[in-house]
Formats: C-alpha cells, structure tokens, sequence
C-alpha cells in the first residue's frame, strides 16, 4: 500500500466522497486537484506580490535625480556603509 493522509474530520471526508462521486474521480484523485489548485493559487498571489512590488519600484524610480537614473542604487548604498569584508565602513 502506498502513502496514507488519515483525515479524521468526518464532515471533510464526506465533503470528498461526494465530491469525488459527483465528478466521477477517486477520493485520492479529488483532494489531489483539489491541493494543486490550492498550491496554484499561492503561486499567483505570489506572481501578484512581486509584480506589485516591481510596478512600485518602476513608479518610484521616475522620481530619482538624473544623476542616479542608472544607477544600481541597493549596490551603491552597500558600497557607501560597509567595507570589503562586509564589515561598517
């Protein structure tokens, strides 16, 4: 026998059943799709976050003086605080 998830919440696994009867898929087959839809949806709000967090640096980085325009700002300011050996300057 294979790996086992012993579910003891009777109304979850009724919920399983009926879900898994309805769509004519194994119980295992139903909490599967079920997971990975789930683990998908993390997956985009993350996507979401990063994009979010991108379009707030694009929109910061119009208000920059022209002398740091190309800049690698986060390098630069590393470079002004700590030493070689990433110690404080």
């Amino acid at each position: 026998m294979g790996v086992q998830l012993n579910i003891k919440d009777e109304d979850t696994v009724n919920l399983a059943r009926r879900l898994a009867h309805k769509h004519g898929k194994s119980v295992t087959a139903t909490v599967r799709a079920a997971l990975e839809k789930l683990a998908d949806d993390d997956a985009k709000a993350k996507r979401a976050s990063v994009e979010e967090i991108l379009a707030i640096g694009r929109r910061a980085s119009r208000h920059w003086k022209p002398e740091y325009a190309d800049m690698e700002l986060s390098t630069q300011h590393g470079d002004l605080l700590y030493d070689e050996d990433g110690g404080f300057k």
